[in-house]
C-alpha cells in the first residue's frame, strides 16, 4: 500500500508539472463503467462489470494533436456466466483493482467535414497505460481464494479509443484496453510466451474538461 501511496503522489506531481510547464492546457475529471474479462482463464465474455474514475491533464500541440496524461482507479477482472456454469464450469469471480496511469496521443478530426460541418468534436486516441494492482478478490465455487503473489503488481496495457464532445466541457469517451504484458503468469507456460493471463476491457466514460489558458 505504501508503494501505491508513493505512486499516487508521483502521478499527481506529474500532472501538476505538465500544467505548470504548459502555457495552455486543459484538465478534468473522468468517470465511467468498465466491462472486462481475462484472456487465458478458460472463460469467455465481458461479464465482469466494474468502474473507472480519475483525473487528467491535456496539453495541445500544433494543429489537431494533443497529449493527455491520466491517473485513474479502475476495476477489472472476470466473471463466469450463467451459461458457463450450467455447462459445468466452476462459478468464478475475479475482481482486480488497479491504479492506471495512461499517456494518450490524441488526434481530433477538425481537418475533416461532412456536408461542410467540421468533425472537430470527434477525437481519436491511442496510448499506453502503466497499471499497478492495488488489491484483488478471487473466488471459485463461491469460496475466496485470492493469492496476491499469483497476480503481478505491474502490467503494461494498450489503449485505443474515441471521444465525442457534447459541448465545451462534456464528452463521451469509449476505449478498448488490452494487456501487452501479463497480469498473471501461467505456471506451466514458458516465460516469454503468450500463454499467460491478460486483462481485456471496454470502457465507456463521461469526460468533464476544465479549460486553462
Amino acid at each position: 500500500m505504501k508503494k501505491l501511496h508513493l505512486l499516487a503522489i508521483t502521478a499527481f506531481l506529474m500532472l501538476s508539472g505538465m500544467g505548470l510547464r504548459a502555457q495552455s492546457f486543459d484538465g478534468g475529471l473522468i468517470a465511467g463503467a468498465v466491462t472486462s474479462q481475462i484472456n487465458g482463464d478458460g472463460y469467455a465474455g465481458f461479464h465482469q462489470l466494474g468502474f473507472t474514475t480519475g483525473v487528467f491533464a491535456r496539453i495541445p500541440t500544433e494543429g489537431p494533436v494533443s497529449w493527455q496524461l491520466e491517473v485513474k482507479y479502475s476495476l477489472f477482472g472476470a466473471h463466469s456466466s450463467v451459461d458457463e456454469e450450467n455447462f459445468g464450469l466452476t462459478p468464478m469471480n475475479i475482481r482486480l483493482h488497479y491504479v492506471e496511469i495512461p499517456l494518450m496521443f490524441r488526434y481530433d478530426l477538425s481537418a475533416f467535414n461532412i456536408s461542410g460541418r467540421p468533425l472537430d468534436f470527434i477525437t481519436l486516441e491511442i496510448g499506453l497505460s502503466n497499471d499497478f494492482l492495488a488489491r484483488g478478490l478471487q473466488s471459485a465455487d463461491y469460496e475466496d481464494n485470492f493469492d496476491n503473489s499469483s497476480w503481478l503488481f505491474y502490467s503494461l496495457t494498450g489503449n485505443l479509443g474515441i471521444q465525442f464532445d457534447l459541448n465545451e466541457h462534456l464528452g463521451i469517451n469509449i476505449r478498448s484496453m488490452n494487456s501487452i504484458t501479463p497480469c498473471r503468469l501461467h505456471p506451466e507456460a514458458p516465460v516469454f510466451s503468450w500463454f499467460h493471463y491478460y486483462n481485456i476491457a471496454l470502457q465507456a466514460g463521461v469526460i468533464y474538461t476544465i479549460h486553462h489558458h
